[in-house]
């Protein structure tokens, strides 16, 4: 990797002048550990051993397992049709920065599982991807393959607070400019909804809006409410997508686009999906009482990539587990002011270590006491 870096930037081999700066992917290999990554302009295209600077990935089937043998990766890879979707569909031009990405492999997978399932109309259904894993991205390709299905009417890309419907409509626009407009107010959802411009067919919106929308005593002035408006998308075929579902899908506003929207398929992200031994919000069916789960409102998981996957990739950081035990005889209860200044100090004490002398200035306490 590093000698294809040298190679593009020598002045003298007419790499910046000849066919091969249309190249858009590499593949480099050692015939046993094999990886791809995109091809870039110099700024975004710089290769370090240890920091790993550009983004390189290996081949992994749907459960995540490495492809990395130089056989085993151009059977399954460098096939014809597979070859051709990858430059087609799964790379993504940053237009702000002209800057080329390349998905990876579950974020392809995730993508192909939600479209696959709209296609069969097959339900709806949660992707498992962990917190950093690029969300963002894997939603914006899904959306935009979306867009040209003539059998949508609308994709709606939900999220649960304001700052997360700017954060997600800039990042929206930064891999293509102008793929989605701000909704102001709920009036200005209401008609983009109605909206028959190819423009209005992805929607950024947050649940606190579209819960109004639906809501049957909003209206604006002495007209229509803003749900009798909405009647003539009542049995369309609508997509919602989800971020951070476990948040935003356990209320009141589920029921609502459920019953408003009874043709409609509903997608959720998650990076902590909700289980029976850590479900919190309870259903009652009869007399019995149990927990309502992340695959209780999404019916399938459709895709996984967990925090042990990110870890092996390098996607995230991993772990440094400090072990605290108290000083002295005294064994104070949870919670007691003694126990927790014990634990704040001993956390000061080893926070430069830690942190690399501030090098990283985040981090994850837990305490047992």
């Amino acid at each position: 990797m590093q000698q294809i870096v040298d190679y593009k930037n020598d002045a003298g081999n007419g790499y910046t002048n000849t066919l091969l700066c249309f190249m858009q992917l590499f593949v480099v290999s050692n015939r046993t550990n094999t990886y791809y990554f995109a091809n870039n302009r110099n700024q975004h295209f710089a290769f370090n051993a240890d920091e790993q600077f550009l983004p390189v990935y290996q081949l992994a089937d749907e459960k995540n397992k490495k492809i990395t043998h130089l056989d085993d990766f151009s059977d399954k890879f460098l096939a014809k049709c597979t070859l051709g979707e990858m430059i087609s569909k799964y790379m993504v031009l940053v237009e702000s920065e002209q800057k080329l990405l390349v998905m990876r492999p579950y974020q392809i997978y995730a993508v192909k599982a939600i479209v696959s399932c709209i296609h069969e109309n097959r339900g709806n259904g949660y992707i498992w991807h962990t917190t950093g894993s690029g969300k963002t991205l894997t939603s914006f390709k899904a959306s935009t393959l979306l867009k040209d299905n003539p059998d949508i009417e609308k994709c709606l890309f939900v999220v649960d607070r304001k700052d997360l419907d700017r954060q997600t409509r800039e990042e929206f626009n930064k891999f293509q400019e102008g793929s989605v407009e701000e909704n102001t107010n709920t009036e200005t959802l209401v008609r983009r909804l109605l909206s028959t411009d190819y423009s209005d067919k992805v929607i950024v919106t947050t649940i606190q809006k579209l819960g109004l929308a639906l809501d049957g005593n909003f209206r604006k002035e002495n007209a229509q409410t803003y749900k009798e408006r909405l009647e003539p998308l009542k049995n369309k075929r609508i997509v919602f997508i989800f971020d951070e579902c476990h948040r935003s899908q356990f209320g009141d506003n589920h029921k609502a686009i459920k019953e408003f929207f009874p043709n409609a398929q509903l997608f959720g992200f998650t990076g902590t999906p909700i289980f029976d031994d850590n479900s919190s919000y309870k259903k009652v069916d009869g007399e019995m009482a149990s927990y309502k789960t992340t695959e209780d409102i999404f019916q399938q998981r459709l895709h996984a990539y967990t925090i042990t996957h990110a870890i092996d990739d390098r996607n995230v950081l991993r772990f440094h587990i400090d072990y605290f035990k108290g000083e002295g005889n005294v064994n104070p209860k949870p919670g007691e002011a003694i126990s927790q200044q014990a634990v704040a100090k001993a956390i000061l004490e080893k926070h430069d270590a830690s942190t690399h002398y501030k090098r990283f200035n985040a981090g994850f306490c837990n305490g047992f006491y």
